[in-house]
């Protein structure tokens, strides 16, 4: 999923000396709540129809716009360009191939594009958007690591306290894997009881992540661990392999990790 396929307003020009009564007609006409602002063939700045709001209408657009927009390449990954929508607290991006301006993109259209692979009980991102991940960071050659995360003893959380509770403990182990991680990982609620990170962080600071997933929790007085998977993304053992191939064994590496009790009560023993 890239940006050049959710551009949502084709370019519309003014120039900064242009009065802010004339930029508001102009995108009445048009049908467009922005213009971008072109001064001797550079961009110079975004004028929205919130910024016409917030001035008269005597004064030009130069004293309405945003200055120095931020431009990115068509080839930009819809999460990274989220991710600099709020690292730089703007909603409109202009989406470049080369150096010509193709297009803007907007916050709400990525949101909504985003939400459709959500996951309705947490609030994360389903498995459908990871593989996305995945096939970008790998297009990319880029240094990854995969945790898969699954829930010890989940089962017996439903059986003792019922389904509508161990719902709202997924909610709350949500909420702290949002908590912990940052704008380097990507999560996703795998299925069921099961999570899935992918980071580009450091390999130090994936060790600490791993660390913290591992050690006991309490979540609604319930005491609550994990087992994580590792692995590198990277390892070129793994270089032809598909996004479900490295999360199955991700998968069983977690599943090797789990406490003894948890594999004697899945076997029937005592």
């Amino acid at each position: 999923m890239k940006v050049e396929d959710l551009i949502s307003e084709q370019l519309q020009y003014i120039t900064s000396g242009k009065s802010v009564q004339y930029a508001a007609r102009l995108m009445d006409e048009l049908g467009v709540n922005s213009l971008v602002v072109n001064d001797q063939g550079q961009i110079t700045g975004i004028l929205t129809s919130k910024d016409i709001r917030s001035v008269h209408p005597n004064r030009i657009v130069a004293d309405a716009m945003t200055g120095n927009p931020i431009c990115i390449p068509k080839s930009t990954f819809i999460g990274d360009a989220i991710s600099i929508m709020e690292q730089h607290q703007v909603k409109r991006l202009i989406v470049k191939d080369g150096n010509h301006a193709e297009g803007i993109v907007t916050r709400e259209v990525l949101k909504t594009t985003l939400g459709k692979y959500e996951d309705l009980l947490t609030g994360l991102y389903r498995s459908a958007y990871m593989e996305y991940v995945f096939n970008h960071f790998v297009a990319l050659n880029r240094m990854f690591h995969i945790l898969f995360i699954d829930l010890n003893d989940f089962g017996l959380i439903n059986k003792k306290h019922g389904h509508p509770v161990g719902d709202d403990v997924l909610i709350h182990f949500s909420t702290l894997l949002k908590n912990i991680t940052n704008e380097q990982d990507y999560i996703c609620r795998y299925g069921g009881d099961e999570f899935v990170i992918i980071s580009t962080r450091k390999l130090q600071e994936v060790e600490k992540l791993i660390q913290q997933l591992t050690e006991p929790m309490h979540v609604m007085n319930i005491t609550l661990s994990a087992a994580v998977g590792y692995i590198n993304g990277f390892d070129h053992n793994y270089a032809s392999s598909s996004f479900r191939e490295m999360i199955s064994k991700a998968s069983m590496i977690s599943t090797s990790l789990k406490p003894a009790y948890d594999e004697h009560l899945l076997h029937g023993k005592h």
